[in-house]
């Protein structure tokens, strides 16, 4: 196995195909609303990352009971994950959070999935979802968006918060007993491929159990949008996508799991590395084979490794 891959990792902890059903109610974020900053990441599609999400303009149960009959059909899925997916999905007050969530909550739900910025996810928050994993007997996943471990870049994506809230936010999470899950774009043009190996070792130190690996795409009437088409943005391509991916990977954690390689552009994405998910993981894979890597080939870093090296064996 060249890395921990989702769905071996979800049949066994539930017992069958599980299937996240993607779900879209918010509509804004503290980044877009004046409260951090206004537009958004110079980044982010006018749906909030919703744009997969085909039921996304009914209400909550309608948008999960249609996804659980898609998936059941699609997937043979019998265990299912609500996913909170778009725009950020802790950013209301606690009563309407309490009926939204219980609101997903239906037969065959296993676990609550919020995804959400680092920024907006406060104690009490956390209180409440482990109030309801314990009163509705599920689990909860949180995910957050870290993006780059580069204070540089996350700055001049307007990302409105800094590395520092990602830690907190995921040590909140993970004492209350949450998997956490981190989302991170690996091929900015302004993080080298040195800020790849320093975030994924952030993240194993900082214990997230699960990441999302994103490549960056470009989507009309975005900030970066403009600066591409002026010429002032020049993106990398799918090669050194694959070459970060898979320095990433080596130093990442073994125990970490991969929810995903790589993101699907909308359909009008105006610039995107343009493979498909399985075309990646082909990519990705034979890279890895080639450089005599696996996921964790890299991990040696932690619990004083220095130390360990001249004398553990002594």
């Amino acid at each position: 196995m060249k890395y921990r891959e989702l769905a071996p990792y979800l049949r066994k902890k539930y017992g069958g195909r599980t299937q996240r059903i993607p779900i879209s109610h918010f509509t804004t974020c503290p980044n877009r609303d004046g409260i951090v900053s206004v537009g958004g990441c110079t980044f982010c599609d006018k749906t909030g990352s919703g744009f997969a999400n085909k039921f996304r303009n009914m209400d909550v149960r309608t948008q999960l009971l249609e996804g659980i009959k898609h998936a059941k059909v699609r997937y043979h899925a019998t265990r299912f994950i609500a996913y909170f997916q778009s725009f950020t999905n802790t950013y209301a007050p606690l009563s309407e959070l309490e009926e939204l969530y219980n609101s997903a909550i239906v037969d065959g739900v296993v676990a609550l999935d919020i995804s959400t910025r680092p920024d907006a996810f406060p104690c009490e928050v956390a209180e409440l979802l482990k109030k309801i994993s314990t009163k509705r007997k599920i689990d909860v996943f949180v995910e957050f968006g870290l993006e780059s471990i580069n204070e540089h870049t996350l700055v001049s994506v307007n990302r409105g918060h800094s590395v520092a809230e990602f830690i907190d936010a995921i040590f909140c999470a993970k004492r209350y007993g949450f998997e956490t899950i981190a989302h991170v774009i690996l091929d900015f043009p302004s993080d080298t491929i040195h800020d790849e190996i320093a975030c994924a070792k952030l993240l194993s130190a900082v214990g997230v159990n699960g990441v999302k690996m994103h490549a960056l795409y470009i989507v009309p009437n975005t900030p970066i949008a403009r600066d591409y088409l002026k010429g002032t943005f020049k993106p990398y391509n799918l090669d050194e996508y694959v070459r970060r991916a898979v320095v990433f990977l080596s130093h990442l954690d073994p125990k970490i799991v991969i929810h995903r390689l790589i993101s699907a552009p909308p359909k009008d994405a105006i610039w995107s590395v343009n493979v498909s998910a399985s075309e990646a993981k082909q990519r990705i894979e034979k890279e890895l084979e080639r450089v005599g890597k696996v996921q964790g080939s890299d991990f040696n870093y932690l619990n004083g490794a220095s130390w360990r090296k001249k004398f553990a064996s002594v």
